[in-house]
């Protein structure tokens, strides 16, 4: 389908965003405080509205507090009777869109119920739903969070016309990519799962070759390029910085390799790449993954004869700390397992209290002699070894022989995180 016909299919569909703040999360004792409304049609904002509503009893502190809302602002404004078929109106047949439709839509049909008017029939897509498949590892995906990496515009939180048109926006947004990335069923707005994810993209081997070689030479960003045959036999695997020299390897190995499905994804920092070529590499031909690490020596300045490729050599540290392609999350390892089933995603200092338990848990396994080592290929566990020697922009810890406390990793983290931001410009750049 091409991307004119996906634009169709969206252009053509009516949506409205509603966003409401209530007294509290109980559909049978709680009020609705505010609501706020988003008519977007021809993928446009082309209408808004917003009403304070006099809940009829008192509104709780915390609630007051989260939303800024008093008594006094709604001591004259309408009750919901009033203006609930203004609301219905304003909704008409559209598809409702909410960041939390778990809550929104039930909440809204309780108060219909009440006032004995028939529960809303309309679709209705979640935001906040849709944002956990199309971004996969999101550890937060509140709606202030995602306004900060798409950089929408939300100035006021936990206000329903601002939430509801922060949320709009974040749909719009969406939108966008769904186009760009040729949708052509409607129902992929519901479930995008397994084909939207925004760090990656999959072309099957009926794509033109030009396409996808012209998708790999306009990369700036590290990613991983897998090649897989029928049944999903990895054929090949390699992570890039995208430099001149590793496309035109990249691109001889596509031409070479007979492939069913190719696949290009962000990883965010190289090492995290090296880690999952790790998964692929005992699939690989005793040949090619001669030929890969090889590859890999050259484009990174390791003398690749200086690789034990019989005998694997211990890491010089126990853990590992790197940028997360994500912004504000981070990744550790232990070295001696390095397995995504082993890995922390954490936000700091957020997840503090997390990170010092998994340290003091994984350095205890390790001291008793239970964490399992990788059984990883000598040749790839040493050239992990060198690239480390060779990297500044990890943080690479000793385990302690006593339990670390929070103020044990709050400089060097701290330290880490200052002199390594994140540049990957995930999700605003995506594939």
């Amino acid at each position: 389908m091409t991307t004119n016909a996906s634009y169709q299919l969206l252009h053509d569909l009516s949506f409205c965003v509603f966003d409401l703040e209530t007294t509290g999360g109980n559909h049978n004792t709680d009020k609705i405080i505010e609501i706020g409304l988003v008519k977007i049609e021809n993928l446009k904002i082309v209408d808004q509205k917003g009403f304070l509503i006099k809940p009829e009893m008192q509104i709780p502190d915390f609630i007051q507090k989260l939303t800024s809302i008093k008594e006094a602002d709604v001591n004259d404004a309408p009750v919901i009777e009033d203006v609930i078929d203004e609301i219905l109106a304003f909704m008409g047949d559209s598809i409702l869109v909410a960041h939390n439709t778990s809550f929104d839509v039930p909440f809204f049909n309780s108060v219909l119920r009440r006032l004995g008017k028939e529960e809303l029939k309309n679709k209705a897509i979640c935001t906040n739903l849709m944002t956990k498949y199309m971004i996969p590892n999101l550890l937060s995906s509140n709606l202030n969070y995602m306004s900060k990496i798409f950089d929408l515009n939300h100035q006021k939180a936990h206000r329903a016309l601002d939430d509801a048109l922060a949320t709009a926006d974040l749909l719009l947004k969406y939108l966008s990519i769904f186009i760009h990335k040729k949708i052509h069923k409607v129902n992929s707005l519901y479930y995008p799962k397994n084909k939207f994810e925004l760090d990656r993209i999959h072309y099957k081997k009926s794509t033109p070759l030009n396409q996808v070689i012209a998708h790999i030479e306009s990369m700036n960003s590290p990613i991983l390029v897998t090649l897989k045959g029928v049944e999903g036999v990895v054929l090949f695997s390699f992570p890039s910085l995208s430099t001149e020299k590793e496309k035109n390897y990249l691109i001889q190995k596509i031409k070479e390799i007979p492939y069913e499905i190719l696949t290009i994804k962000m990883i965010g920092p190289f090492f995290q790449g090296l880690i999952e070529l790790s998964t692929y590499f005992s699939k690989l031909s005793d040949s090619l993954q001669s030929e890969t690490i090889q590859k890999l020596c050259e484009f990174h300045e390791i003398d690749f004869k200086s690789l034990n490729a019989s005998t694997a050599v211990d890491f010089n540290h126990d853990f590992i700390v790197m940028n997360h392609l994500i912004p504000d999350q981070f990744v550790i390892y232990p070295l001696r397992s390095l397995h995504h089933k082993m890995e922390l995603v954490f936000r700091y200092p957020t997840h503090q209290n997390k990170l010092v338990q998994y340290i003091n848990s994984k350095s205890a396994r390790i001291a008793q002699g239970k964490l399992k080592k990788d059984h990883l290929a000598p040749l790839m566990n040493n050239f992990l070894c060198a690239y480390l020697e060779k990297s500044r922009t990890y943080l690479l810890i000793h385990k302690s022989q006593q339990k670390i406390v929070n103020a044990d990793i709050k400089s060097p983290i701290e330290t880490f995180m200052e002199e390594n931001p994140n540049n990957y410009n995930f999700p605003r750049q995506y594939l």
